[in-house]
């Protein structure tokens, strides 16, 4: 299982954030950053997941996706994921939708590998 993890920041105190590993729980995560009836708001920073997100796409959003990408653990897809979805589809739902569309070859680097392997395997000289 590949490592997914957002950086939370309270909005109102720069300097107060944290990791969270999703699924993030709201309740949990205003409390470790200190989110109150002052401090309201908050902002993604960083993250390390296998798809964008923005500086305000909404935790139920995040938690969402990653269940999604957890679908596809033990796929062939599952470590390609990022290259996979920023090169051919516009979101993960639109590379879910069409994973089984998805041809994957194993120990095949790169396009030229995989045409040499045709030509092999098709007997094309």
């Amino acid at each position: 299982m590949m490592d997914m993890q957002a950086y939370i920041a309270n909005l109102g105190k720069y300097n107060e954030g944290e990791w969270f590993t999703p699924p993030i729980d709201m309740e949990e995560m205003k409390e470790r950053i200190g989110l109150n009836s002052e401090y309201e708001e908050y902002a993604i920073h960083d993250y390390e997941l296998p798809f964008e997100i923005g500086e305000y796409t909404p935790i139920s959003e995040i938690n969402r996706l990653c269940a999604m990408v957890e679908e596809l653990e033990g796929s062939p897809i599952y470590h390609e994921l990022s290259e996979i979805q920023g090169y051919w589809f516009d979101s993960l739902e639109e590379l879910l939708e069409n994973q089984d569309d998805i041809i994957y070859y194993t120990d095949c680097e790169d396009m030229d590998v995989y045409g040499r392997m045709r030509m092999v395997l098709t007997r094309i000289w």
